[in-house]
């Protein structure tokens, strides 16, 4: 069985990171920028986020494997637009996470993922239903460039990144927006970590690991080997 790690040595989309390639003795440096979104004439954009800060920290995130590749993981995130102040339709137009660690075993650069907005029909506690969530947009082919952690210094250091990833969808006023980030099976294909820190949160991010025996999801602090905070860093934005 594969078990619940953090970064063991760590469609299209806009990547505001560093793209280039690394060594696990070395470390990758990029500068990154949020995409900017145009509203239409007489609406207003909005960022959604449950986090404190939008600051990555190192050596914070957890996945389901290991060196050899990480296994299947889903992430997730639910926003009450209500409790957000939007009292109309939101129309969902990209989807942003950071990234901790993402590294080829195989050649190439990076990992490719999938983003999902849909709806949840609950109230979301410690674990998701999958009954309650209805899909509603995806974005099968979403590039999530070579981002190297660098585990030789202390404490470890990542350059880090934003993934940036177009979506279109209208999530109906008075409902929740639900957001996911599928991470396909990479063993011994590719790492991949998403970007958390523990500085605060609003709402819990959630991690579907099947081959870590969690099989709903769950909330990602609660997990791993040794039970830790981990803020996913994973917003949406959109109009209304």
């Amino acid at each position: 069985m594969l078990a619940l790690v953090g970064c063991a040595s760590g469609g299209s989309a806009d990547v505001d990171s560093g793209a280039g390639s690394g060594t696990r003795d070395g470390s990758v440096r990029s500068d990154g920028s949020m995409t900017m979104i145009d509203a239409p004439a007489g609406a207003q954009t909005r960022t959604l986020t449950q986090t404190t800060s939008q600051t990555l920290e190192a050596a914070t995130s957890i996945a389901c494997g290991g060196q050899s590749g990480t296994a299947a993981n889903n992430f997730y995130r639910v926003f009450d637009l209500a409790a957000a102040g939007i009292t109309g339709d939101f129309h969902v137009t990209q989807v942003s996470f950071q990234v901790e660690h993402c590294h080829s075993l195989i050649g190439g650069s990076g990992a490719v993922v999938a983003v999902r907005v849909g709806t949840y029909n609950a109230a979301p506690g410690a674990t998701l239903a999958n009954a309650n969530m209805t899909i509603l947009a995806s974005n099968a082919n979403v590039q999530v460039p070579e981002v190297i952690e660098n585990f030789t210094t202390t404490p470890p250091t990542t350059p880090g990144g934003t993934v940036n990833a177009p979506i279109n969808a209208t999530i109906a006023a008075g409902k929740q927006l639900l957001v996911e980030v599928d991470a396909p099976d990479g063993t011994n294909k590719f790492q991949f970590y998403m970007g958390a820190n523990n500085d605060g949160e609003s709402g819990f991010g959630y991690i579907l690991a099947p081959s870590c025996s969690l099989s709903v999801p769950t909330n990602i602090s609660s997990v791993g080997t040794t039970p830790a905070p981990v803020h996913l860093l994973l917003t949406v934005t959109g109009t209304y």
